[in-house]
């Protein structure tokens, strides 16, 4: 024990003590202070041990770096001789890299020149692709004029290249990729345009051969060279449909989705540039006021194709890969856009002359029925989308509101309106006889059905009705009353009194004048009346009727058809497929049994009816005020002597009765039917 504590040890524990222990009494500390340096000395081993452990741990981790750095050294060198050429240096030995220095300098180096082989790699690759794509472009170049089959080949193969490249997951952030990518679009796109337009304007010229837009009578050679060109147009659509996806993925937009054939498209399209030429340029046959021009001029270029469709292409179009269709109803379909285009062409002349548009719309229903009663054309109209323009519409329906309004201002301005046209020989006695005014009302409004006849729209119909056709009834109704009320507010009695003194008597008389003018008015409301009865039967206007009625009963609760005017400025697109639905036929007894025109008959009718009480009320003040000077007369007659004496009438009376008889007969000319007084 005492070899173990030196000199220097005592020397620290009298120090110890002499610091500690000045007194007796402080040595009783003493065996506290050794418990507690006791209790450090023990933790102060623990936090040994652990940190001995540690240093184990981190030792063995370091070994197992170090060891994984040689490991990966030693590939890297691997590397670098097959990038160089050499094998590894067999002489470096593994303890040389420990330090760290040596190994990070020569993986520095490696990386860097493995980066660069990676780089050249890439390059070869994408140099490789790029000379894959250029003979592609080049065999499709090659085999453009000479073989189809090797067109459709390069054209495959484009688009195969194309599908490779645009899933490839390492073109996002790829530069050289992106690019290499979109060269491959371009020459897709390229391949397609180039065989497209040398396909199509190889089938325009074989069509050419044939006579066409003539009469087509082609040599079995140019059928056979039509042919051809007419399979490679459809094997480029098959190819390019069967490859939307893959192009859809890549941005390229070669034709859309609902794109009609490409053998059809072209051949719509020698129409298309024919049209244009001749009707949509600076030359005298453009002309917006002629449709009947260019309609006939389409028309006869579809007639001299059918037979061709029928005969030849349909079983070419067979053969090929697209979906089946009927090529002559295709064809037919894809001339619509053509007529479109030649109405928007005109549009702004159609607005500006409203009433061009009847005789534009008349002219796209002939040609519509043609091609659907001798071509059995089941595609959409052309003159519903035309009229479905409401600009188009609203030109056309204002124009013949002018039109009518116009004519009709200018008839009754004329003194001679209510004049008779007809002398009573050419009418029967029961007939209305119409005057100048009733005439113009019957003849406007008849002109304006049989133009708005053509428009497929029942509710478009029933607009014109509202807007051009009743409001000229409702304007000469208006004015006759006018004329009535004026009529009315002279006192008859005055007029005899005033015209008492003017020579003429019986049908010359003042008096007959004034009936003859109550009775041109009575004429002209019957007469108009009377072709309110026929339209109210016509067709047209039963249809209209029975549209209104459905229309009524689609509002449900107490909705009555005859209200229909009320509305119709504020009906929508709901309310037109309530009204064009002609398949859905109206059951209601008590609507159907009225008419389109019930209310303006009625109208008419107590026109009619107050005017023949104002007749009779003239007539029996006339007729009154001539008796009235015989009223105080005992005899009107004197009686001869014997049995066999004649009864003379009266010197008095005998004055009198020839203007009642004359009175009479001009009743009979104004007037000659029965019930009517």
């Amino acid at each position: 024990m005492a070899a173990l504590v030196n000199s220097e040890s005592r020397r620290a524990i009298r120090q110890f003590l002499g610091d500690n222990f000045t007194s007796l009494d402080s040595l009783e500390l003493v065996d506290d202070l050794l418990k507690e340096e006791e209790r450090t000395h023990a933790q102060l081993e623990q936090e040994a041990a652990v940190a001995s452990k540690t240093t184990q741990s981190l030792v063995a981790e370091a070994s197992s770096v170090a060891d994984s750095v040689h490991s990966k050294a030693m590939h890297l060198i691997d590397v670098h001789s097959k990038v160089v050429g050499s094998t590894a240096d067999e002489s470096v030995s593994a303890w040389e890299f420990r330090d760290g220095t040596a190994v990070m300098e020569l993986v520095s180096k490696l990386a860097a020149e493995l980066q660069t082989y990676r780089r050249l790699r890439q390059a070869k690759e994408y140099i490789d692709e790029f000379i894959e794509i250029e003979k592609v472009a080049e065999q499709a170049a090659q085999s453009m004029e000479k073989s189809p089959q090797g067109v459709l080949s390069a054209y495959s193969a484009s688009i195969a290249l194309l599908s490779k490249h645009s899933s490839d997951s390492e073109i996002t952030g790829n530069i050289s990729a992106q690019n290499l990518l979109e060269y491959i679009k371009h020459t897709v796109s390229n391949i397609w345009t180039n065989a497209e337009t040398t396909a199509a304007n190889a089938q325009s010229e074989c069509l050419r051969k044939m006579g066409w837009p003539g009469k087509i009578d082609p040599p079995v050679s140019v059928l056979g060279e039509f042919g051809a060109n007419f399979s490679m147009l459809a094997s480029l659509d098959h190819i390019t449909r069967d490859a939307s996806k893959v192009l859809r993925q890549s941005g390229v937009q070669l034709q859309s989705e609902d794109a009609p054939p490409l053998p059809l498209k072209h051949m719509a399209r020698a129409v298309d540039i024919r049209m244009r030429y001749h009707f949509e340029s600076a030359r005298g046959t453009s002309r917006a006021d002629r449709p009947e021009w260019w309609l006939s001029q389409v028309m006869n270029m579809v007639r001299s194709l059918v037979p061709l469709l029928e005969l030849h292409v349909q079983s070419l179009y067979d053969r090929s890969a697209l979906p089946p269709l009927d090529v002559r109803n295709e064809f037919i379909r894809l001339i619509q856009p053509i007529i479109q285009h030649k109405l928007a062409h005109d549009r702004s002349d159609y607005i500006s002359n409203g009433l061009v548009i009847a005789h534009v719309s008349r002219e796209l229903s002939e040609f519509e029925h043609t091609l659907q009663g001798v071509y059995f054309f089941d595609g959409p109209s052309v003159l519903d989308a035309f009229l479905a323009d409401s600009d188009i519409f609203s030109a056309w329906v204002n124009a013949e509101r002018k039109s009518a309004i116009d004519s009709y201002m200018e008839t009754i301005a004329d003194p001679g309106a209510f004049k008779q046209l007809y002398e009573d020989e050419v009418l029967d006695r029961d007939d209305p006889k119409p005057t100048r005014i009733a005439q113009n009302v019957v003849m406007l409004i008849s002109d304006i059905a049989e133009r708005y006849a053509v428009v497929p729209s029942c509710m478009q119909q029933l607009q014109f009705l509202s807007t051009t056709q009743f409001p000229v009834v409702i304007a000469l109704v208006e004015d006759v009353e006018g004329e009535i009320d004026e009529f009315s507010r002279i006192s008859l009695a005055f007029i005899r009194d005033a015209s008492s003194n003017v020579s003429g008597s019986g049908a010359n008389s003042p008096f007959a004048a004034q009936l003859r003018r109550l009775a041109s008015w009575y004429q002209t409301v019957w007469y108009v009346e009377e072709a309110a009865r026929d339209w109210n039967d016509s067709a047209i206007y039963v249809d209209m009727w029975a549209a209104v009625c459905r229309h009524a009963r689609a509002l449900g609760g107490d909705a009555d058809p005859r209200d229909w005017r009320d509305e119709c400025d504020d009906w929508g697109e709901k309310d037109r497929k309530v009204l064009d639905d002609c398949a859905t036929l109206e059951t209601n007894e008590e609507w159907l049994d009225g008419g389109i025109w019930e209310r303006t008959i009625k109208t008419l009718g107590e026109l009619k009816q107050r005017i023949l009480e104002l007749m009779s009320r003239a007539i029996n003040k006339d007729t009154v005020g001539q008796l009235r000077a015989y009223r105080k007369k005992a005899n009107w007659a004197s009686e001869g002597v014997g049995a066999d004496a004649d009864v003379e009438v009266s010197i008095e009376l005998s004055g009198l009765l020839p203007e009642l008889s004359q009175l009479v007969s001009v009743l009979s000319e104004l007037l000659p039917f029965s019930g009517s007084a």
